[in-house]
């Protein structure tokens, strides 16, 4: 969404004043709002539950992390490694150069010792007790109003339920969700030589499978005093024997190298031999889509296969909406690859095609695709024809058709969509997008609707000093 970005950008003052009256007991109109639950989505058409912050929940949850980041830190033993989410020189580490060096990691400590078992939590975030995070907030030596509305916030986003309360997806969410599992780093009753963790991904390192076993029931019973269990179903005991992809993509990719006979000279016999790549058979197409459906594949190993298509067809453009739709957990990495794009006009026939069937869509598909529409297709023929058959689909949602109210478009009769939920004296996503929807037009028209908008809500009228001074 766009609509966190404009604020932050145009607006922050506004938002941490709002902040500082949610925080002071005697602003009791302020208060945190009870957030959307969205679904994104995961390998084999499971779901992750979830919750789209507004613009002042969000940047809250930045202001707090950036102003407590002494807290989260580097381990302090190099045999109890933890990777990722954390600050360096004041600025986020990379999380996929993080996850790069914690693979290596792995791989290394896999050739110094015997014996391993890998293990993670099952639906960690969804599991955390609200009490649990709060506590360890406030262990961390904070300050104790910074404790009191980090637990305001944590209750009034959620409506007051104790668990399922911390978002997915965002730095700051990942920073708290990977150091509140520091007290199983620090713990004196893990015996193993060596532990190393991203986020819940645990893996333990031993020459001794009884030290191994112990360690790993110690740390389940430990878990589960904060009511955490594991994935049974990816736990890996001593050794694994899983599936390369990597290894099948080189072999496909092995096999589509060819010599070209090349003659050249002046009539001499002379012979040349020149390395050529054909391109990928459907047949073979069709074996690396199949790869994407093995319960081993990664979004990695998913990434290089769609790289490899990419590379190795004439007519990638083609598999874009067929990949969404048959694997929606890849339409994030999809509108990413749709950079290289450049048959825009048959990209949006195609996904004209996919929304005007009867096609079951989730949402998290109808997000992304409005996303490639917004950035890719918006001066495609078929553009105004995407952006209806999105808004009227029987699959949408709140959040889906607020991610088509806020494209800064005037065409289509968009102008009309917005205006019925900038009118009807609404707070909510529809109408907060809907307003920052305006942000292109002009300054008359978006005074006049503001003035309406801005009187629903507090939150409204932080959204409309946004627009009315974009």
């Amino acid at each position: 969404m766009e609509m966190c970005r404009l604020l932050v950008d145009k607006n922050n003052k506004s938002l941490s004043n709002h902040i500082s009256k949610i925080a002071n007991p005697k602003e009791k109109d302020f208060s945190f709002l009870s957030q959307e639950t969205v679904y994104a989505s995961k390998a084999q058409h499971h779901l992750r539950r979830t919750m789209k912050l507004d613009p002042v929940a969000e940047y809250y949850l930045y202001e707090m992390a950036y102003k407590n980041r002494a807290i989260f830190r580097k381990s302090i033993s190099s045999s109890r490694e933890n990777f990722g989410y954390r600050f360096l020189d004041g600025k986020p580490l990379s999380i996929h150069e993080s996850y790069k060096n914690f693979c290596k990691r792995s791989e290394d400590l896999k050739k110094e010792f015997k014996y391993f078992i890998k293990f993670d939590i099952s639906a960690y975030f969804n599991s955390i007790y609200h009490h649990d995070m709060t506590n360890w907030f406030s262990s961390q030596k904070t300050e104790q109003a910074d404790v009191e509305l980090f637990g305001k916030y944590m209750r009034e986003i959620n409506t007051g339920f104790s668990i399922d309360f911390l978002p997915h997806g965002l730095y700051p969410s990942k920073m708290l969700g990977s150091h509140f599992l520091s007290y199983m780093d620090h713990s004196e009753l893990v015996k193993s030589e060596n532990m190393i963790r991203f986020m819940d991904d645990y893996t333990l390192f031993s020459n001794s499978k009884d030290t191994l076993i112990k360690d790993f029931q110690t740390i389940q019973k430990c878990l589960g005093q904060k009511s955490l269990n594991l994935n049974t179903d990816k736990t890996v005991l001593f050794s694994e024997k899983a599936l390369s992809i990597g290894d099948e993509i080189d072999d496909i990719k092995g096999q589509i190298m060819e010599k070209v006979h090349i003659e050249s000279g002046y009539g001499v016999g002379y012979h040349e031999y020149e390395e050529a790549i054909r391109g990928l058979s459907e047949e073979e197409i069709e074996y690396l889509v199949n790869l994407i459906n093995e319960d081993e594949a990664t979004d990695l190993e998913a990434s290089l296969i769609l790289d490899c298509i990419h590379e190795h067809t004439t007519n990638f453009t083609d598999y874009l909406p067929e990949f969404i739709y048959r694997f929606p957990h890849l339409s994030k990495k999809i509108y990413h690859k749709c950079n290289d794009v450049t048959e825009v006009e048959e990209l949006s026939e195609k996904f004209k095609t996919l929304l005007s069937g009867n096609n079951s869509l989730n949402e998290y598909q109808l997000f992304w695709i409005t996303k490639i529409i917004e950035k890719y297709l918006l001066k495609t023929a078929p553009a105004g024809q995407l952006l209806a058959l999105l808004y009227e689909h029987t699959d949408a949602t709140n959040i889906s058709i607020a991610k088509i109210l806020e494209i800064p478009e005037k065409r289509f009769g968009m102008p009309e969509w917005r205006e019925v939920y900038l009118k009807n004296g609404s707070s909510s996503w529809l109408a907060w997008a809907s307003a920052i929807g305006m942000r292109n037009d002009t300054k008359q028209y978006r005074n006049y609707l503001m003035s309406y908008f801005s009187k629903a809500s507090i939150i409204n009228s932080l959204i409309a000093e946004c627009v009315i001074e974009n």
